[in-house]
């Protein structure tokens, strides 16, 4: 599996710091940007799906026991 490029995703945090500590009222990206972000984010969830999928196919073949006692009322 190749590396995830999460470099358009920390741009953005970096450049939204930059204005909530210059109290901007506004953070522009260019469509390049904007597209990088997208393709990034698309394989970071995509791959963080996979991930959840491969977890939760693991933890079905479990097997869960419950004994429950209601003491002495």
């Amino acid at each position: 599996m190749k590396q995830l490029n999460t470099l358009p995703v920390e741009d953005f945090l970096d450049k939204t710091r930059v204005a909530i500590k210059s109290n901007q009222k506004s953070v522009t990206l260019t469509i390049k940007e904007a597209t990088d972000l997208q393709n990034s984010l698309s394989v970071i969830m995509t791959r963080l799906a996979g991930d959840m999928d491969q977890v939760l196919a693991s933890t079905q073949n479990d097997v869960i026991e419950v004994k429950m006692d209601g003491g002495k009322f």
